[in-house]
């Protein structure tokens, strides 16, 4: 089957065969979604990128997706190829407010887990979160 792109060079689709496995169990413990190193990550990418930042309301939204690339860089690096990521970041600007962030998900507590962090300085606040969710 081939597929036609804009730019008018025909490309091969890629069409995979079932392995049906369905839970990391052939694999050794380095494998599963260990929240440990992923926090690990989380917090030093966390402490380079955002320990001299400042609030800044109209470019908070580029910081936010620059940091979340580059978690998902440093992240898949652990080599986690049979999990599917999702990342969540939040940068908000630290005035005395109250923040409560809260999430729910449907998931399998044996196979899948997620990683969160915080980081605050004397203007913003930052919340990432990671959610690794095991997939064929």
């Amino acid at each position: 089957m081939e597929v036609a792109p804009a730019f008018g060079t025909a490309m091969k689709e890629l069409i995979y065969e079932n392995t049906y496995i369905t839970e990391p169990e052939g694999y050794d413990d380095e494998t599963r979604f260990q929240r440990h190193k992923v926090q690990a990550v989380l917090k030093q990418v966390l402490k380079e990128r955002m320990e001299k930042q400042k609030y800044d309301p109209v470019k908070g939204a580029q910081i936010a997706k620059q940091l979340a690339d580059d978690l998902r860089e440093k992240v898949k690096g652990l080599g986690y190829d049979r999990y599917k990521l999702i990342f969540q970041v939040t940068i908000g600007q630290k005035i005395g407010q109250a923040m409560r962030i809260v999430s729910r998900c449907l998931w399998d507590t044996k196979n899948d887990n997620f990683a969160s962090e915080y980081f605050e300085n004397e203007s913003l606040y930052c919340v990432c979160q990671v959610y690794g969710l095991y997939y064929e």
